[in-house]
């Protein structure tokens, strides 16, 4: 790494690094420069502690905007657009109001107290995972 990659913030500045013992991103002071004027050594400004200066590497940060796309790809369809859809499947079924010793199948649509309408998109024993407009929840069932 050539030295025009290197940190020379002037003594007695502050900069945001890693701290040790904190474990978190927090504003230190440079203390010591090596002979090139590179920051060797910074002292915490919250918990007072001196440790070698540990600049935010580049590789870390192409890592994370890995890791962001890949959860970008991941993630899944919004619930409120799956709740319309299962409203236009089935809106000819009238709902069942929901209790917990109520018997449920699944596409059975329910009328829950304080979630709504919702709809039965699988069912096991005694339990039962229902989408509602705010997303899937899981209820129980055959109690």
């Amino acid at each position: 790494m050539t030295t025009k990659d290197k940190d020379r913030t002037p003594v007695a500045q502050i900069l945001v690094t890693q701290c040790t013992r904190c474990k978190l991103p927090l504003t230190h002071m440079v203390v010591l420069h090596n002979s090139e004027g590179i920051v060797e050594r910074v002292q915490c400004r919250t918990c007072g502690s001196e440790h070698k200066y540990k600049p935010e590497k580049k590789k870390m940060v192409k890592k994370a905007a890995k890791k962001t796309k890949a959860r970008a790809k991941s993630r899944k369809p919004d619930p409120a657009a799956i709740f319309e859809q299962l409203v236009g499947k089935f809106q000819d079924k009238d709902p069942v109001p929901y209790t917990m010793q109520g018997s449920y199948k699944t596409d059975d649509v329910i009328d829950h107290k304080t979630f709504g309408k919702g709809f039965v998109s699988e069912v096991s024993y005694q339990k039962m995972e229902v989408t509602f407009v705010d997303g899937p929840r899981i209820l129980v069932c055959d109690r």
